[in-house]
């Protein structure tokens, strides 16, 4: 496309850079999204793929519940991987990232059967937003649509490729949208918000549902799997 808005730069494998064109007026738009991607590795990989087939998480509830208060094994290794990630991804953009008692997490289970899909959404927007991230758990051609910042759901958008195991962490504003399952099989991931304090303060003194406070919990180290 000539003239187009917005590019991806590759910093590293892992770290995607979606940056407009150098303004040359102070009222073009200018954004710099990071998005880092990055994988869970093989043995958490099934282990999570086992957990979604015996659970089967629905969309429908998904607010009712945090996956991450789960006991079981996996959860504890997958909560330690995550932090690894997000460490990671803050080392790369040169931000200090939070130690692990100044984070909470909340997440769950996402199952989408043949032709089923996500509308364009994105998890939160206000001053105290965050990161977000998915898992993908299906070997399955399918991929993840992310809008450029103002019109993106209009004029442009990033495909990314759902890959088996894929950790994919962004900004928590970035509008994306799950494309239809066309495979004639199941499809699992997992989703998940992460918070700090001022935004855990925010939702606090915002939102009427208190059951959205009591399903966030701290990404606290699991000892039980050491």
């Amino acid at each position: 496309m000539e003239n187009h808005p917005t590019r991806v730069r590759y910093d590293n494998p892992k770290m995607y850079r979606w940056t407009s064109w150098d303004a040359n007026t102070p009222f073009a738009p200018s954004f710099d999204v990071p998005v880092y991607i990055d994988e869970c590795g093989n043995s958490i990989t099934k282990d999570l793929i086992k957990l979604c087939e015996q659970y089967k998480f629905s969309r429908d509830n998904w607010i009712e519940y945090n996956i991450f208060s789960m006991t079981d094994f996996v959860i504890g290794l997958l909560s330690d991987r995550i932090y690894q990630v997000y460490t990671d991804y803050m080392v790369e953009l040169e931000e200090e990232p939070l130690p692990r008692d100044k984070l909470w997490i909340r997440g769950w289970g996402v199952t989408l059967n043949a032709d089923e899909g996500i509308d364009h959404h994105s998890h939160a927007f206000h001053e105290n937003t965050y990161l977000s991230g998915n898992i993908s758990l299906s070997d399955l051609d399918t991929s993840t649509d992310y809008y450029f910042p103002y019109l993106g759901w209009y004029f442009d958008y990033w495909k990314v490729n759902n890959k088996l195991g894929n950790i994919t962490l962004f900004p928590s504003w970035l509008e994306h949208k799950v494309n239809p399952n066309t495979t004639g099989q199941v499809r699992f991931s997992l989703a998940f918000d992460m918070f700090t304090e001022h935004t855990m303060n925010y939702i606090s003194n915002n939102r009427n549902n208190s059951s959205v406070l009591q399903n966030i919990i701290r990404l606290a180290k699991r000892m039980d799997h050491v």
